[in-house]
């Protein structure tokens, strides 16, 4: 848009030339209408020639050579998920590995700048204002560190607080679902999903840190109060209170059917191996996905995106 309005700026400045001037740019005009216009004939003349050619390449093609690159295909189709597992492992052992020692020596503030800096990308300095403040005030009423909201934000919704899942089945800062939002009221009446749709279009952020807050209050209270400075123990009290200081083998969604394992299959398949350095590297893959999410996947997806932020912004 920028680099068009400047061109049209420039063509007016040239054809407001006094009259030597203005005709010697309308020539060079010309001459540049010209000269593309044989590139474009050129470019159309060589797209007519290749397209005969792919043509002439594909007609001689016959039953033979049509089953064999069926066959091909079904072949890669059956062997699809190792082949996806392949590339994961690939990417993640050589291409972008992340290791669960990496930024260890990050303060809490560091770590807490580092997440608001990437808040700035997805809000208007208002906005990014008004989600810092209220979460600094959050964290202190629920006995918690910014921190903390940060990383379960930046887990469900990307630190942006106006984000829709595809599915359309959770939205906002905390990815409210309808069942979520049962006994939220704002102003006096009761909240409901299509409140936090209009609220995600609108960006009413005051209205979003309102819910999000009560949200976070009444989850503090069902977890009896406690401090909940880990951010296990927060992403917990947020969605399976009754596993708050349960070890960390204990599942926490099971079963692929169950839309609450559903709509966190991401957490699932996460694991450490033990490379030949002796650091701790955090893989994914979709082999490893049994149908149980547990605590200890749930700390490593949350260890294993903040890292990749984290690297994002300090490389």
């Amino acid at each position: 848009m920028n680099d068009a309005k400047a061109l049209l700026d420039f063509l007016q400045y040239l054809l407001s030339q006094d009259t030597w001037a203005r005709w010697l740019a309308c020539t060079a005009l010309a001459t540049v209408l010209w000269l593309l216009w044989r590139l474009m004939r050129l470019l159309f003349r060589y797209f007519w020639r290749s397209l005969r050619h792919a043509w002439r390449f594909a007609s001689p093609w016959r039953w033979r050579r049509l089953v064999v690159i069926t066959a091909l295909g079904t072949l890669i189709w059956a062997f699809s998920e190792p082949l996806i597992d392949l590339i994961q492992e690939i990417e993640q052992r050589y291409l972008a590995p992340i290791y669960l020692d990496d930024y260890t020596q990050l303060s809490e503030a560091h770590q807490t700048a580092l997440f608001e800096e990437e808040l700035r990308h997805h809000t208007d300095p208002y906005e990014h204002a008004v989600v810092v403040q209220r979460t600094r005030e959050m964290a202190q009423k629920i006995g918690s560190l910014p921190l903390a909201i940060y990383e379960a934000a930046y887990l469900e919704c990307g630190l942006k607080p106006f984000e829709v899942r595809t599915d359309g089945i959770a939205a906002g800062w905390i990815q409210f679902t309808r069942k979520g939002l049962s006994g939220l009221t704002y102003q006096g009446r009761p909240v409901v999903f299509e409140d936090v749709l209009r609220a995600c279009q609108q960006r009413d952020v005051a209205f979003m840190m309102d819910l999000t807050e009560q949200y976070l209050l009444r989850k503090y209270e069902q977890a009896g109060q406690r401090p909940l400075l880990n951010t296990i123990d927060l992403y917990l009290a947020l969605f399976a209170p009754a596993f708050i200081g349960a070890p960390h083998h204990q599942v926490v969604y099971s079963g692929s059917d169950n839309p609450s394992y559903y709509k966190n299959a991401g957490l699932d398949g996460w694991y450490l191996v033990r490379t030949a350095d002796g650091r701790q590297q955090i893989l994914n893959s979709r082999s490893a996905r049994d149908g149980q999410i547990t605590i200890w996947e749930i700390y490593l997806a949350l260890e294993a995106k903040k890292r990749r932020l984290f690297a994002a912004h300090l490389r």
